[in-house]
C-alpha cells in the first residue's frame, strides 16, 4: 500500500448575507480539501484551515512530491517528516493548515485500511455520541445595537427549540460597530434572559480585547454563569492569558489559533487556559490535536476541540472527541452552510443535544460527489 496521488480540492460558496465576528466580516465559506489516493485505489479525505490560495499550491507542488510512494498508514512518521521539511523551507513558521489536511486524509486512509473507525486507532471510543453546543450567533449588518441583539436572541431561541441545551455567543462588537465591552455583556445578558438559566452559555471574543477590558468582561460573564470565556486576547500573548485566567471567575478557553504540541504545552504550563481548543484542521491534524488533548489531560484541563469546517472537519473532530476523557462537548456550527450540510452522503445531524459519532471506517463519512462538483472552484 503506497501513496499514488495527493490532490488539493478547492470548494467555495458565497453567502446570501454576510455576517461578522470580532475579527472580520464573512462573505463566503471556502475549504481546501485534501484527497489522497493509494496505488490500490483507496481514498482518504482531509481538510485544511484557511484560504484556498497558497494552501492548494503548497499541497500539490511541494507536499505531494514528498509523499508519493510512502506508506499512508505511517501517519505519525509522515507528520514529523512533513513538519521538519516545511520548517526548513519556511523558517519562521510551519503552514499548519496544509499539514492538518494531509494528516486527516492519512488517518482516514489508515482507518479504511484497518476496516475500523479512527477513534479505535486513537485509543478507542469512550462514547457513541457527543453532547454538542450550538455555535453561531454572528452579527448581521445593522445600524443599531437593538437590531443586532434581536437577531442574536432570535437565533439563540431557535437553537434551543432545535434541542440544544448549550450555546456559544460571539462578543467583541467594538471593531465593527464601535460598541464597547458593556454592549457585549448586554448582548450576553439578553440571551440569558431569553433562554433561561437551564441553558449553558459560552462567549467567544475572537481575541477582541486587551487585558484590562478582558478582565471586565470576565467579571460580567461570571455574573451570568458563563461556562467559559473563549479567546479573550491575542493568541500569542500567553503571559497575559495566564494573568487573566488566574483571577477570572469563569474558565478561560483557547487554542484554535495554536498549532502543534509545543505551543499547547507552553499554554498549559503557563496556566493560560482551563479549556484547550485544538482544531483538527489547523493544529496539525488529528496527530497534533490528540497530543494537545494529552497535554491538557496531564495538566488537569479540559479539551473541547474547536470546529468550524466542512463535514470532513466535523467527522474528524467527532472521532477525536469520542476518545477524550472527562465530559467534552462538540462545537456544532449552525450557520447556514450547504457545503457542511451536504458534503457527506449521510449528513451529521444532532439528535436533541447529542451528535452521534460516525461509525464507518476511517473518519466514518462518504463524500457526496455531486456536492463536491457543485462547489469546486477549479472546474
Amino acid at each position: 500500500m503506497e501513496i499514488r496521488t495527493i490532490d488539493a480540492v478547492p470548494l467555495r460558496r458565497e453567502l446570501d448575507e454576510r455576517f461578522a465576528n470580532a475579527q472580520k466580516w464573512i462573505t463566503h465559506r471556502e475549504y481546501c480539501l485534501v484527497r489522497i489516493e493509494t496505488a490500490d485505489g483507496a481514498v482518504g479525505w482531509g481538510e485544511c484551515w484557511g484560504p484556498i490560495a497558497g494552501t492548494r499550491e503548497l499541497i500539490e507542488e511541494r507536499i505531494a512530491p514528498l509523499l508519493r510512494g510512502r506508506d499512508p498508514t505511517a501517519v505519525e512518521s509522515i507528520h514529523e517528516d512533513l513538519v521538519f521539511d516545511l520548517r526548513s523551507a519556511y523558517h519562521s513558521t510551519v503552514p499548519a493548515g496544509a499539514v492538518s489536511g494531509v494528516d486527516l486524509a492519512l488517518w482516514d486512509l489508515r482507518g479504511k485500511a484497518a476496516g475500523t473507525a479512527v477513534a479505535t486507532l486513537l485509543g478507542g471510543k469512550r462514547r457513541e455520541s457527543v453532547p454538542a453546543y450550538a455555535t453561531g450567533h454572528f452579527w448581521p449588518p445593522a445600524d443599531d445595537f437593538d437590531a443586532v441583539r434581536e437577531s442574536v436572541v432570535a437565533e439563540a431561541r431557535s437553537h434551543v427549540d432545535a434541542g440544544f441545551d448549550a450555546l456559544k455567543l460571539k462578543i467583541g462588537l467594538e471593531r465593527h460597530f464601535g460598541w464597547g465591552p458593556e454592549y457585549d455583556l448586554e448582548l450576553v445578558r439578553s440571551v440569558r434572559e431569553a433562554v433561561g438559566d437551564d441553558v449553558t452559555l459560552m462567549a467567544d471574543a475572537n481575541h477582541a480585547y486587551d487585558l484590562p477590558a478582558a478582565r471586565r468582561v470576565a467579571d460580567g460573564l461570571g455574573a451570568v454563569d458563563a461556562a467559559f470565556f473563549e479567546e479573550p486576547l491575542s493568541p500569542d500573548r500567553i503571559d497575559a492569558w495566564a494573568r487573566l485566567n488566574l483571577g477570572s471567575p469563569v474558565p478561560i478557553a483557547g487554542g484554535e489559533c495554536w498549532a502543534f504540541a509545543p505551543e499547547f504545552r507552553r499554554a498549559a504550563n503557563a496556566g493560560a487556559a482551563d479549556v484547550l481548543q485544538p482544531d483538527v484542521t489547523s493544529a496539525g491534524g488529528l496527530t497534533s490535536a490528540r497530543r494537545a488533548a494529552e497535554i491538557g489531560d496531564a495538566a488537569g484541563v479540559a479539551t473541547y476541540p474547536h470546529v468550524f469546517g466542512s463535514a470532513v472537519a466535523l467527522a474528524a473532530s467527532l472521532q477525536l472527541i469520542a476518545t477524550l476523557p472527562g465530559s467534552p462537548r462538540l462545537e456544532f456550527d449552525r450557520t447556514p452552510n450547504p457545503i457542511r450540510e451536504e458534503l457527506a452522503v449521510d449528513p451529521i445531524r444532532n439528535d436533541g443535544t447529542d451528535v452521534p459519532v460516525p461509525d464507518g471506517p476511517g473518519l466514518g463519512i462518504e463524500i457526496d460527489r455531486a456536492t463536491l462538483d457543485r462547489f469546486r472552484t477549479d472546474r
